[in-house]
C-alpha cells in the first residue's frame, strides 16, 4: 500500500458518485486544502453575477490563508505542513473544479483527454448526463 504522501489528492467527479474521482498532481496529505479550494469554486458559481473569477480566487485564497495561520497558532504540529504547499493544493482544487464545470458546459464528462465521438454518434451533452 502507498504511503499517504505518495497517493494523489482526489477531486470528486461532477458527473456523479458512480464515476471515479479525478486524481490531482497533489499529495493526499493536502486533501483538505483541495477540498477547501473546490468548495470555494462552488461559491464562485453561486456569486457569478457579483464578482469576477480573478477577484474571487484572490479573496478565497486570502480567507484560506487566514484560516491556515489561525490553525497553525492553535496547533503547532499543523504549522509543519507548509503554507505554500497548502496554497498550491487549494488552487489545484479551485481550478480543478472550475475546469470540471467548463468541461461539463462544453459537453466533456471528465478532466481526462477528450474521447472521440462514437461512430455515427454525437458528443454527450451535460443535459444528457445530469439527470
Amino acid at each position: 500500500m502507498l504511503k499517504r504522501d505518495q497517493q494523489p489528492a482526489l477531486l470528486a467527479n461532477l458527473i456523479g458518485p458512480h464515476l471515479p474521482p479525478v486524481a490531482l498532481n497533489v499529495s493526499a496529505r493536502y486533501q483538505f486544502c483541495v477540498d477547501a479550494g473546490a468548495c470555494a469554486a462552488v461559491d464562485f458559481f453561486d456569486d457569478l453575477a457579483a464578482v469576477g473569477l480573478h477577484d474571487h480566487i484572490a479573496l478565497s485564497l486570502q480567507a484560506f490563508n487566514r484560516s491556515l495561520r489561525a490553525a497553525a497558532r492553535q496547533n503547532p504540529e499543523f504549522a509543519s505542513i507548509g503554507a505554500q504547499a497548502c496554497t498550491d493544493a487549494f488552487a489545484a482544487g479551485y481550478l480543478g473544479r472550475i475546469q470540471q464545470e467548463l468541461r461539463l458546459f462544453h459537453g466533456e464528462a471528465t478532466l481526462g483527454p477528450k474521447a472521440p465521438n462514437p461512430p455515427g454518434g454525437r458528443a454527450v451533452s451535460p443535459s444528457d448526463t445530469l439527470h
